[in-house]
């Protein structure tokens, strides 16, 4: 029977897109099983074959490798590679922050300093065009950093709003997967999925399972928040 991958469901013949995700169905959930299967290997050679090229071993030609597989890096494939790292409002609320305190900072000495070259209580070693270039960008910079000081703490009193709301959101998800799933749980629909899996290919499928279930329920569109989620939740199910 038709079957999607993305949200493993069946469906009657001669559908084509599933309903949910609007994706496109395969011939059978063996079919589907075997595409996810090959797409993980895929990648757990590549992530592999990085981590060999990032950290030769001189005393053994294949020592990066034997690391990994011992589980010297088990780290760093037990989550999927992400494409791009979630930035919590909580962080860009203190970035911002840092960033207004150093250019109001800066800007201020640079404007304070202008001001008494321009009243010729400090004379810069120059005249002419030189000294009035060099006060001018003077000026100018110590301008241009308390603006970008003014935006930056205006950005940051917007963003410090969201920050309860996102944390909320973000506990409330957690605790709706940790209470409707177990780590036993998932494992086992792994297991009538794929049968005997590697620690590798388990710590991958774990993490995918995590990432679709939370998809698929919730409708969450940036990836890079689902993978902050699925990395929070796949360590309270299986590392706490």
């Amino acid at each position: 029977m038709p079957y999607c991958p993305k949200c493993d469901m069946e469906f009657v013949d001669g559908i084509t897109t599933c309903s949910d995700c609007g994706g496109p169905l395969v011939e059978s959930k063996e079919v589907a099983d075997a595409m996810k299967k090959k797409q993980q290997e895929e990648e757990l050679a590549r992530k592999l074959a990085e981590f060999e090229e990032e950290n030769p071993s001189p005393a053994h030609p294949y020592g990066g490798m034997a690391d990994v597989l011992e589980g010297k890096q088990a780290k760093t494939i037990q989550s999927m590679p992400r494409t791009q790292v979630y930035v919590k409002k909580s962080q860009q609320y203190e970035d911002l922050k840092s960033s207004a305190s150093a250019f109001l900072l800066v800007g201020g000495a640079l404007t304070v300093f202008s001001v008494l070259c321009w009243v010729n209580v400090i004379s810069l070693p120059m005249t002419g065009t030189s000294r009035l270039l060099t006060q001018g960008v003077m000026t100018a910079m110590g301008l241009g950093s308390l603006i970008v000081a003014l935006k930056s703490s205006s950005s940051a009193k917007k963003v410090s709003g969201q920050v309860a709301e996102e944390e909320q959101a973000t506990s409330a998800l957690i605790d709706w997967f940790t209470a409707s799933y177990t780590g036993q749980q998932l494992d086992a629909q792994l297991a009538d999925e794929s049968g005997d899996l590697s620690p590798e290919e388990l710590s991958l499928k774990r993490f995918s399972l995590i990432q679709d279930i939370l998809i698929t329920s919730h409708d969450l569109a940036d990836q890079s928040y689902v993978d902050m989620l699925s990395e929070e939740i796949y360590s309270k199910l299986y590392e706490d």
